[in-house]
């Protein structure tokens, strides 16, 4: 019975050494090698990676970690200042596992180990870069190829440990009483999103030496421009004038303009944010006239354009508010839109109160008739956001998904706002029938 016992008993010793360990290495192999030249520079531009674009979602390296590894590798040519010349990057990642699935079945399945037989991950890039100017033109694309080949082993018992046969490009690692391979763990693939995070800024900086050095140093003067000194609240604040996002520009493109308490930085969050152009249908840039909502003061702001391009922000504080300006219906499709909403119409009732009877008294009928037309478009545009607001809120209370009371507030808002224009447009109305 005790040798029954003991027999027991080396049985799962063995079969817990068998199927509950595993060790494993791995060597990684790529077709590029980062120059990583720290003193490398291009006159005085400077490059921020600012933008991108995968074929599929999750896709790594993330655009923080190609920032970061740009800047570390390169820290003469990219810099974290908003104002250096912008850098789009798209990313095509592919996948394949097949060598390692069958070195699994043949080495761990059919000897349990006891062989040792390498598999192989394929990584493979397809990267295209650009460099932009101010309104989203390339100013020097380029678009390269690389792949990055873990090579690995495993075994239940400690031999699996041996470095895999042949050289490593990046560090080797190895994996013990793990249940996968070395290339299945965290660090591994960390460190091949490393690797490949250095050649995407090696492949945006080898870029600039096809670019025409004039005009890449030209746009980059133009931009550095786009940094203005402007009176905010009594106190000279940086704004920064740039298009969002920076892309050739479409129907509806925006510049925005960005007021810094310091220097306009990656990561440095803005006082202020407000759009100042706007691109129209026939292809040419409107000023869109704002206002700074956590200003103390009432406070506008409006693009200066020149030769069809915005080049300076305009900042304005009137004594009363305008009530031209405050009567369409503010962009309600930011995360802040109620927020936004309460603000206008407070400003809104302020103008009814202070600017409506100069309005009354000075315009002529065509002015008080198009202003009229504007109020009644307003207000049939915030009926219908007050109910699909109402009718979200109900949805969600049945299904019971979401909280409701965001859209019920915007929904009050917008019925608050048009008992506001209500009376205003009454007047216009009145003075433009009497000035007939």
């Amino acid at each position: 019975m005790r040798n029954r016992l003991v027999s027991l008993t080396g049985m799962v010793v063995v079969a817990a050494v068998l199927f509950l360990s595993g060790c494993s290495a791995v060597r990684y192999t790529t077709t590029m090698k980062p120059s990583a030249d720290k003193s490398l520079q291009y006159g005085p531009v400077r490059l921020s990676v600012s933008s991108f674009n995968y074929e599929k979602p999750g896709v790594q390296p993330l655009p923080p970690d190609i920032d970061r590894k740009a800047k570390e590798l390169f820290p003469s040519v990219f810099s974290d200042d908003l104002a250096a010349l912008p850098v789009h990057i798209d990313i095509k990642r592919t996948y394949d596992d097949t060598s390692m699935g069958i070195t699994r079945l043949l080495s761990l399945t059919f000897t349990l180990g006891v062989v040792l037989i390498p598999g192989t991950q394929e990584h493979g890039f397809i990267v295209r870069t650009s460099v932009l100017d101010s309104l989203g033109e390339p100013l020097v694309e380029k678009e390269e190829k690389f792949g990055i080949d873990a090579v690995s082993w495993g075994s239940y018992w400690p031999w699996g440990l041996l470095p895999v046969i042949g050289s490593s490009d990046l560090p080797r690692a190895s994996l013990f009483s793990g249940s996968g391979f070395a290339t299945d763990t965290i660090e591994a693939q960390a460190k091949i999103n490393d690797h490949a995070a250095a050649c995407i800024a090696e492949i945006v900086t080898q870029s600039l030496k096809s670019a025409d050095r004039a005009r890449l140093e030209s746009a980059f003067r133009e931009r550095q421009s786009r940094v203005q000194e402007i009176p905010i609240d009594g106190r000279t604040c940086k704004s920064f004038l740039t298009m969002n996002p920076v892309s050739k520009a479409v129907k509806g493109s925006v510049f925005k303009v960005l007021v810094f308490d310091g220097e306009p930085k990656q990561g440095a969050k803005p006082l202020h944010t407000a759009i100042v152009a706007r691109y129209d249908e026939s292809g040419r840039w409107q000023p869109v006239k704002s206002y700074l909502r956590h200003a103390r003061t009432l406070t506008s702001v409006s693009a200066l354009i020149e030769n069809n391009v915005p080049v300076k922000v305009a900042v304005r504080t009137p004594e009363a508010p305008p009530l031209e300006d405050f009567i369409d219906t503010p962009d309600l499709s930011g995360a802040d839109r109620n927020e936004a909403l309460r603000w206008n119409n407070n400003i809104l009732l302020e103008a009814k109160n202070r600017s409506l009877d100069k309005v009354l008294r000075e315009e002529n009928s065509d002015a008080l008739l198009s202003l009229t037309t504007r109020i009644e478009r307003s207000i049939l545009d915030l009926s219908e956001q007050a109910e699909r607001a109402k009718d979200n809120a109900q949805t969600k209370v049945e299904k019971g998904e979401g909280d409701p009371a965001p859209d019920r507030e915007l929904s009050v808002l917008c019925r608050q706002r048009i008992e506001v224009l209500k009376p205003v447009l009454a007047a216009m109305k009145d003075a433009a029938a009497r000035k007939q």
